[in-house]
């Protein structure tokens, strides 16, 4: 599939770059009555199925892990049947295909400090270069262990769990950018790095920052109290930034800000040492002259 049909338009990519650059919970409370949704579905949900078909299809040992509970793929299907009028088969398979989110099934566990709500089932097709398999069993605090810089998460992890996987919808988005628009990005599968896009950029003579896109994880949670489970979406849109710059003129100087700040812990952990310096000075003449417009 050519790389456009898998890009949501710009028009209607979250922007949820902030500076200074923090690794930080950003949860929001998810307003049935109103928006946002706990679902999206749109015009690409065919494109998104024939993606995670073929994750299915190829590397299923590494896109579904552990063991699905009955009774929450049936709460997971009448909560979409609820929101979009669209009615699920209410098995793994069927709802990883249909639903254009990724989902997380956690149970309620006694923990040493009290409930623990521990991952023991994984419907991940489209990772962001983590791998399910190494966060089965895992609490939110064992989770968020690797990611760099985050202290923020992790003081408030038992209040987060309590509130958005055990009391009411919450929503956040996690941006980062990308050398590829692949949906699925895992880390054991081979795909455009950033060393290819600098050697590219190198040898056409083309900005690096054409190459580049815009990911954003849409991550919104489903409290499941009655059943002691929990349910963690993840929800993958990608677009080139060029084009999602272009949508507003203030956004390259804040998508510079926002690089300028990250620590070098967060860089390195989002892989992004080689690039950063040139992504930069390409940002800068771009935020002069959209300011200057």
């Amino acid at each position: 599939m050519a790389t456009s049909d898998i890009c949501t338009p710009a028009a209607e990519m979250p922007w949820p770059v902030l500076s200074p650059f923090r690794m930080r919970p950003g949860l929001a409370r998810l307003d049935a009555a109103t928006a946002p949704l706990l679902f999206l579905r749109d015009a690409l949900a065919p494109v998104y199925a024939a993606h995670k078909r073929a994750a299915l299809r190829d590397q299923r040992a590494i896109a579904q892990v552990g063991a699905a509970d009955p009774a929450v793929l049936a709460a997971i299907a009448d909560a979409y049947a609820a929101q979009t009028g669209v009615r699920l088969s209410p098995d793994a398979d069927a709802l990883a295909l249909d639903m254009q989110e990724d989902f997380v099934i956690l149970h309620d566990e006694p923990g040493e400090a009290g409930p623990d709500l521990r991952t023991r089932f994984l419907s991940v097709c489209f990772p962001s270069n983590w791998s399910p398999a190494e966060k089965l069993g895992l609490d939110f605090s064992a989770i968020h262990a690797p990611v760099a810089d985050n202290a923020l998460l992790q003081a408030g992890s038992r209040g987060i769990v309590d509130l958005a996987l055990r009391q009411t919808p919450m929503l956040r988005h996690v941006w980062l950018l990308t050398p590829s628009a692949d949906l699925a990005q895992h880390p054991q599968t081979r795909r455009l790095r950033w060393d290819d896009a600098l050697r590219q950029a190198d040898t056409s003579g083309c900005r690096l920052i054409d190459q580049v896109f815009f990911r954003v994880e849409r991550q919104t949670t489903l409290p499941l109290p009655q059943l002691q489970r929990a349910v963690f979406l993840i929800r993958v849109v990608v677009a080139p930034l060029t084009k999602v710059l272009d949508h507003h003129p203030s956004r390259c100087a804040e998508l510079h800000s926002a690089l300028a700040s990250m620590s070098p812990a967060v860089v390195a952990y989002r892989g992004m040492a080689a690039v950063l310096e040139r992504l930069q000075s390409e940002l800068s003449p771009l935020s002069g002259r959209l300011a200057a417009d």
